[in-house]
């Protein structure tokens, strides 16, 4: 019987998408590509998701229009009428032009204004200069310390970023009580590493247990910049051996890296903290 050369499950002979993966068995896949509308893999020359009819061609042209182009800024050119000291030129030219022709008419030069008597200024005492307190790390904005720890959003903007993050979380949770791999996919990166591998690690465990609850506590979350963060994630769940009918509860705790695609928050790594059970 012929085999998936992707995830190595037996499919039809004639079949065009194995049913395991998803991967394509007619147009060969050199790069990993997923439709954006539900997740599926697909090849990169398909015009058409085979999962749901979505148009990738329309796709590709709509991210390339959604682009807008940077407006040239033309820097505004000086003027020198703000400089004081034009004012002052011209002021005393025309001081010039008033006081010439008298001078040639009576050959005598006009009297000298009286010096106005100006108040002798008192030196004051020096006063020693105090040093400005240094800004707080909290105070700096984050484009300031770039390369330096995670910013600090405020109350509302980390209330904000827990709930997105909660939703997220929620997906993937209701993938793995449906088994849907589509859903599965969609809560990853498309850059997540060796997701093939962990793709069928996962449809192995579903098909070897089942779950009967399945909860996360999202905790320790830091805000890396506007598409990136941070967060310790832990999962509490009861499965059962399909063959045995032997229940087992596990609580597995991750280090968990999100990332932005296409507006919605998604996992771009992970890294195994504690597991237990």
């Amino acid at each position: 019987m012929t085999v998936c050369p992707y995830c190595q499950e037996p499919v039809e002979e004639n079949a065009l998408f194995c049913r395991s993966c998803g991967a394509s068995l007619r147009i060969p896949e050199y790069d990993r590509a997923f439709c954006p509308h539900c997740g599926a893999r697909v090849s990169s020359r398909q015009e058409f998701c085979h999962e749901c009819n979505w148009s990738l061609v329309k796709a590709a042209s709509a991210e390339k229009a959604a682009t807008p182009a940077a407006p040239l800024l033309t820097p505004a050119k000086p003027t020198p009428w703000k400089n004081p000291w034009v004012w002052g030129i011209m002021v005393c030219a025309g001081l010039a032009i008033a006081v010439l022709p008298w001078l040639f008419i009576s050959g005598t030069p006009p009297p000298t204004p009286p010096t106005p008597l100006v108040a002798k200024a008192v030196p004051e005492k020096p006063v020693p200069s105090v040093p400005a307190p240094a800004a707080s790390p909290a105070a700096v904005p984050p484009a300031a310390k770039a390369g330096g720890p995670p910013f600090t959003e405020s109350p509302l903007s980390a209330a904000v970023l827990r709930d997105q993050l909660a939703e997220l979380l929620n997906r993937l949770k209701e993938a793995q009580l449906k088994k849907d791999i589509s859903l599965y996919s969609q809560t990853f990166a498309p850059d997540f590493p060796d997701f093939d591998k962990r793709r069928q690690k996962t449809q192995a465990v579903w098909n070897a247990y089942d779950y009967s609850s399945l909860d996360f506590e999202l905790t320790e979350i830091q805000p890396l910049d506007a598409d990136h963060a941070q967060a310790q994630v832990t999962w509490n769940f009861n499965i059962l051996q399909k063959k045995t009918q032997t229940a087992k509860s596990e609580s597995q705790t991750y280090k968990v890296w999100f990332a932005k695609d296409g507006g919605r928050w998604r996992i771009s790594n992970l890294e195994i903290m504690r597991k237990s059970g």
